[in-house]
Parts: C-alpha cells; sequence; structure tokens
C-alpha cells in the first residue's frame, strides 16, 4: 500500500482515538516512522483505509493487543555489535571489583536476544548470581519470546557468528538445545532476570540501576519524548552507573554533557556523572 494513501490528518485522527480510547499515546513517535508501520499493519490485514482500521478496532476488541505487538515488532540478534559486548565485558570486570551486586534495566528488551547475550557473557564471567535485571517491553508477544527463550533455528547462525567476533574459546552451541525447527536457550542464562509488560514512555520509572541498555529503541521517538527518556534514565541510573545506547540511536547530541559522560564512542556507552 503506497505511502500517500494515508494522510498526516489521518494519522493524527487515529492516533488521539487510541489515545481516548485505549489510553496509548503515540504523540512521541517519529510520524514518518510511525506512519509506516501503520501502513504496514493495513496492508498485513488488508485493510483498505484508516476507516476499516479502525472498524476493526471496533468490532474486536482484542485487536488493539495484536495491533501494538505488530506496530512495535523490532528485528535483532544476539551479540549484535560484537564490539559492544566486549567493551561492556571489560567495563564490568573494573564494576565487580568494587561491588558485589550489579543492577541491570533491559528498557525494550524485544524477542530476548540481548538480554541473552548478557545472560552468556555473566555466566561465562562468574558474574550472574551477582546481577539481577528487569526486562521490559511493550509488545507482549515480544516478552513471550524472551521468557520462552524459543527462537527459529535459522536464526542461530547469524548468532553463532557475533559470538565469535565476541569470544573464540568457547562453543555458542553449549547454551542451546534444538528441537526440530526450534532452537531453546538454556533458561538457566535468564535465572537473574525479571520479565514485565512495561510501557517506556507512560508507566513509572523503576530506579536504582546500575546499567541502562536502551539499544535502538529511540530510533522511534521525537526529539522531545527522547529528551524525556534521557531524563528518566538519569533519575534511574546510580552515581556512575552506565546507560547504553543502540548503533542507530542517532541522539548523542541530545546528551547533557553535564549529566552524562561519554566513556565508549564506539560502544555508545554513556556514564551518569
Amino acid at each position: 500500500m503506497p505511502l500517500e494513501t494515508v494522510s498526516e490528518a489521518e494519522i493524527q485522527s487515529f492516533t488521539q482515538s487510541i489515545l481516548t480510547r485505549y489510553g496509548i499515546d503515540f504523540t512521541g513517535y517519529e510520524p514518518k516512522s510511525l506512519r509506516r508501520r501503520i501502513i504496514r499493519v493495513m496492508g498485513l490485514f488488508d485493510l483498505s483505509s484508516i476507516h476499516d482500521l479502525w472498524v476493526r478496532f471496533l468490532r474486536d476488541p482484542k485487536f488493539i493487543h495484536v495491533f501494538m505487538n505488530e506496530i512495535s515488532v523490532g528485528m535483532t540478534s544476539m551479540f549484535r555489535d560484537p564490539v559492544l559486548w566486549k567493551n561492556l565485558k571489560n567495563i564490568l570486570a573494573n564494576e565487580f571489583k568494587v561491588r558485589t551486586t550489579v543492577s541491570v534495566w533491559h528498557a525494550g528488551c524485544s524477542t530476548g536476544e540481548e538480554v541473552y547475550s548478557l545472560g552468556i557473557l555473566l555466566n561465562e564471567s562468574g558474574w550472574q548470581k551477582k546481577t539481577t535485571a528487569l526486562a521490559i517491553d511493550i509488545n507482549t508477544a515480544a516478552l513471550e519470546e524472551a521468557r520462552s527463550g524459543v527462537y527459529p533455528k535459522f536464526k542461530m547462525s547469524e548468532n553463532k557468528a557475533n559470538y565469535r567476533q565476541f569470544n573464540t574459546h568457547h562453543d555458542f552451541s553449549n547454551y542451546f538445545t534444538t528441537d526440530g525447527e526450534n532452537a531453546i536457550m538454556n533458561p538457566d542464562l535468564i535465572a537473574h532476570v525479571t520479565f514485565r509488560y512495561q510501557n517506556l514512555i507512560t508507566d513509572p520509572t523503576p530506579n536504582h540501576f546500575d546499567i541502562i541498555f536502551c539499544r535502538n529503541v529511540m530510533i522511534y521517538f521525537d526529539a522531545t519524548t527522547k529528551i524525556r527518556l534521557l531524563a528518566k534514565f538519569y533519575d534511574a541510573l546510580n552515581t556512575g552507573g552506565y546507560l547504553i545506547i543502540g548503533f542507530f540511536d542517532t541522539m548523542s547530541h541530545l546528551i547533557d554533557n553535564k549529566k552524562f559522560l561519554l566513556v565508549d564512542a564506539e560502544a555508545k556507552i554513556f556514564q551518569k556523572i
């Protein structure tokens, strides 16, 4: 469906209706990205207009959950950007020299690849029992996949390739079993993790974290919302804690250098001052 078939006014009217009926606020999303995602959902369900889409909501009370899962879908892999995981391991090694525990927040965990990557890193380094983690997402289907640790087996080839760039001394295959066309991650890798449905923008923010991951999530938000989230992350971090953003999060210019120190430009790791 061509992008121009849905007007900006229609998108604004639709998102206002969503806010009124369900309390879900899309005003912070980057408009072009949101528009593309709405049109993608319309194509998936063979809906030819915004009116038809809204009628679907009215006729099917559960469609809001389907819609949110589709609108917030993300693509990721384990040990994506291997340089990050190498550099993070060095940071954690220094942290565990001066502290006995580390608290982590995966702010937008998607289907859990990042969570399992950290679990493997912690497991190999003997730090898992010293770590607690909260993993949140607004996509219920993605959260369930993360909890289950069941992934299509074909995804493991990319995960293995990424892992080999991170660590050549262990075999990634030791961290999962196979069952038909599925790969099942070792559940012990997430023994330190609590998964929770949460809206990153509107829900109350937890706090007292030493590390916050928010990678390639904020690309979907406008500048005002990014600044709001950065303020939330600042408040949620302990002094000296680390904020890790994504390679596609072109927002370094929005980060206040009086609050955050860039400690690793390559891996996009910032430290709370």
